[in-house]
């Protein structure tokens, strides 16, 4: 029996030490200077070649040769992939947060619309310091943002519709107002699609285009003057573009104007926007003129020949009295007359203003055969636009009720003002000037009445 082996553990055991062979260098330490990147064109590799992979040799076999360094070519290591950054979503859908899904924030998003779901934005939690921060800018356009036809009639008002309208040389100053309120652009875009609609009348979307910008126009305007808004120049150009579209409005007129028509209701003026809106105007060029320097269209009105039709009648020594005395005897003939008010000293005086006003026009049509000295045309449309104007007062009553010497003056002003212009009447008052004076001939005629003035030749 052998005897009983040491229990000693192995790595306790006393075995003879064998030095390693010199041909085995000891491998360096660790340093930063070994692992340090190196340079082909360093000092240390000059003379060398190339580096290559070392020789394959058997795993049996002693290898005594030292170990070649190799180039390690960093870039074509692939990099670590990174997480990539995406936007969170802050403004989801109450769906996708509640499921606590990515929503891509289109209402209805993509989500919602696959799992056929209501799609509704979050609510909006009440902040504290809400009440400290500035309002928010209104939209600029309620109903959507400016259109094609909105770019199209600016375009067109600038360009086109400016040239035709009364003081033409003043409105490009008036049209930079126009961005900072609202009224009166969208009176300037109303009136532009109103010139196109009597232009092209086979496009009806100009018209539906001006009516609709006009009833928007007219709202904004009452709301600015309700809030005492002090800003004459804009709101005085708005009252006059609004007049403008008046002078186009013959949407009153019963059959398109033809009273003599079986079975057509008699003419009514009351319905007639032209004098009832002439008030605001007035209020407005007064505010204007009163405002003095400050005003574009106080300027204008200083440096303008307002007076020139009246001068040009002064001159040429034309007979304006016996025109006004002929229409004061109808006034009387036709005051024991139906269809008339009573009487009274105030509206007699008012009659008798409102006639003195058309006397210069009808004196120049009768005198304008020995005329030496024609009315240009600009005075005459700023004339012609104004005359509803004056239209007030008592005047104004008489043309609300439909009095028959109120009806008389308007035929003879609707009648001289269309042969005066001409063929080549403004856009504005062509249809109005030949529609009028022959609606208001034949009411006149259903009432039995004629319209010879002594004075007038015609």
């Amino acid at each position: 029996m052998d005897p009983p082996t040491s229990r000693i553990p192995f790595w306790k055991s006393e075995a003879p030490f064998q030095r390693p062979p010199a041909s085995l260098k000891k491998k360096k330490p660790y340093t930063a200077q070994t692992h340090r990147p190196h340079s082909i064109a360093s000092e240390e590799y000059q003379d060398r070649g190339p580096p290559t992979m070392p020789e394959h040799r058997s795993p049996t076999s002693p290898d005594t040769t030292p170990p070649s360094l190799r180039f390690v070519n960093n870039s074509a290591q692939p990099e670590p992939r990174k997480k990539v950054a995406h936007r969170k979503s802050r403004g989801g859908c109450a769906p996708c947060k509640k499921r606590k899904v990515k929503c891509d924030e289109v209402f209805p998003c993509s989500n919602c619309l696959r799992r056929n779901e209501t799609c509704a934005p979050p609510p909006k939690p009440a902040s504290p310091e809400d009440g400290d921060r500035p309002p928010a800018r209104r939209p600029l356009d309620t109903s959507g943002p400016v259109n094609l036809l909105h770019m199209e009639l600016f375009h067109h008002f600038q360009h086109a519709t400016i040239p035709t309208l009364c003081f033409a040389d003043l409105w490009p100053s008036v049209v930079p107002l126009a961005f900072g309120d609202d009224y009166l652009m969208t009176a300037m875009l109303a009136v532009a699609a109103r010139h196109l609609s009597i232009l092209r009348p086979h496009e009806t979307a100009y018209a539906d285009a001006a009516m609709a910008l006009l009833s928007r126009s007219c709202a904004l305007f009452g709301a600015v003057l309700d809030r005492g808004d002090d800003k004459y120049d804009p709101l005085f150009f708005t009252a006059q573009l609004i007049h403008y579209l008046a002078w186009c409005n013959l949407d009153f007129l019963p059959d398109g104007g033809d009273a003599a028509a079986p079975g057509s209701p008699a003419l009514d003026l009351s319905r007639d926007r032209l004098f009832l809106l002439g008030s605001g105007v007035r209020v407005f060029l007064s505010s204007a003129r009163a405002h003095g320097s400050g005003s574009i269209f106080a300027q204008a009105w200083q440096n303008s020949q307002c007076g020139a039709l009246e001068l040009i009648v002064a001159e040429q020594g034309m007979d304006r009295d016996s025109i006004v005395e002929g229409f004061m005897e109808r006034y009387d003939e036709l005051g024991r007359g139906a269809g008339c008010a009573a009487q009274d000293g105030e509206e007699r005086a008012s009659f008798r203003s409102i006639v003195d006003l058309l006397s210069v026009v009808l004196a120049l049509w009768e005198y304008r055969e020995t005329n030496t000295r024609p009315a240009g045309r600009p005075d005459l449309e700023r004339h012609i636009l104004a005359f509803p104007l004056f239209c007030f007062g008592p005047f104004l009553d008489m043309v609300v009720a439909n009095d028959s010497r109120a009806l008389l003056v308007l035929y003879h002003f609707y009648t001289v003002s269309r042969l005066l212009l001409g063929a080549g009447a403004a856009w504005w008052a062509s249809g109005r000037l030949e529609t009028m004076s022959r609606s208001i001939k034949q009411e006149l005629a259903r009432r039995g009445l004629g319209t010879r003035v002594r004075g007038l030749g015609s």
